[in-house]
């Protein structure tokens, strides 16, 4: 949402846009929150609004578009450009990580004969939609502010609703994501929902304008575990492939999280040398690319790791089915989901 340097990155239509749904929100608010408020539609319209102020643009940009004052004061346009803007903020990016993880589990679904949908209401605005198909029951909970996964069940008492965050730690090039994308392969052919949280996709859409200095990399941690918090507490396994090099960001990701499993991908730094097949390694060893993880910048080895994996002896498969192993025993996923191979 902001730049390195702090900056507002809007269009100058968006920003105003912005300045005035912040200003229409400012008239509503008590007096003791108003001024912050303001403080917000100045700040939008010069473009220098800071991160302790974007609870406020966000707040203001979600009531437009709910109440449908959006398309009513700027038809479509207007509504697209604030629509993008709270996409780009972190409870757009919470809820489009949450519509991911619907589709996910609705995914499961494919291929099998439905047998039954039920709508229910636990209170005006608040209703459920279940699902079943072939034994598969997928369970939606449909509120005001989006659509999310509630529950998936497999018959026979075997459930894959109850949610867990397995987190990929290891040095560049290791194969956190290659591990992870096979654990998520295997966990959705049984019909679970399952979200992956890559490192890449993290920095361009969750951490835009976050460094590498330890700061930047200890509020990434914190962005990346808020996320995956809201996806664990409705029944998402969440596999997230992220280097965090801090044992400090990985307590505190623990901690935020709750159900968390910390699955160390180990490989010998020669040996990812020898890999480099992105030339990291050899330009972060010319001095090329500063506060390179295990190179010029610190890696914390996990202390007391749930799983190692150990990437230079033993193939992807093999490593993703120790990780699925783990989630069975643990109670995560049911144990057909589970089995060495490879």
């Amino acid at each position: 949402m902001t730049d390195a340097a702090g900056r507002w990155e809007l269009s100058a239509e968006a920003a105003e846009l912005v300045a005035q749904e912040v200003l229409a929100l400012a008239q509503m608010l008590p007096e003791a929150q108003r001024e912050r408020a303001l403080a917000a539609a100045e700040r939008v319209r010069r473009g220098e609004l800071a991160e302790d102020l974007v609870d406020v643009v966000e707040s203001a940009v979600a009531l437009s578009l709910q109440t449908g004052r959006a398309r009513r004061r700027y038809r479509a346009e207007g509504e697209r450009l604030l629509t993008d803007v709270l996409w780009s903020t972190p409870r757009g990016q919470a809820l489009q990580a949450r519509l991911a993880a619907t589709n996910r589990a609705l995914r499961g679904l494919r291929g099998r004969r439905l047998e039954d949908v039920r709508v229910s209401a636990r209170t005006l605005g608040d209703y459920t939609v279940a699902l079943r198909a072939e034994g598969l029951t997928v369970t939606l909970a449909a509120r005001a502010d989006g659509v999310e996964v509630e529950s998936v069940s497999v018959e026979g008492g075997q459930s894959g609703s109850r949610g867990v965050c397995v987190w990929f730690t290891g040095l560049s090039g290791a194969g956190k994501s290659t591990v992870a994308e096979l654990v998520a392969e295997r966990l959705r052919s049984q019909g679970l929902a399952v979200e992956v949280l890559d490192g890449d996709s993290v920095r361009q859409h969750f951490s835009r304008g976050l460094g590498f200095s330890r700061e930047d990399r200890l509020e990434n941690v914190r962005r990346v575990a808020y996320v995956a918090g809201l996806l664990v507490r409705h029944g998402v396994v969440v596999l997230v492939a992220l280097i965090s090099p801090y044992r400090e960001a990985r307590a505190q990701a623990r901690q935020m999280v709750g159900d968390f499993l910390e699955v160390y991908v180990r490989c010998p730094l020669d040996v990812l040398v020898a890999r480099d097949p992105k030339g990291l390694y050899a330009r972060a060893l010319r001095g090329e690319v500063p506060n390179f993880t295990g190179v010029s910048d610190p890696y914390e080895e996990p202390e007391a790791p749930d799983l190692v994996v150990d990437t230079d002896r033993e193939t992807p498969e093999h490593s993703a089915a120790r990780v699925v192993e783990l989630l069975a025993e643990r109670g995560y996923v049911p144990r057909a989901s589970a089995g060495l191979s490879g």
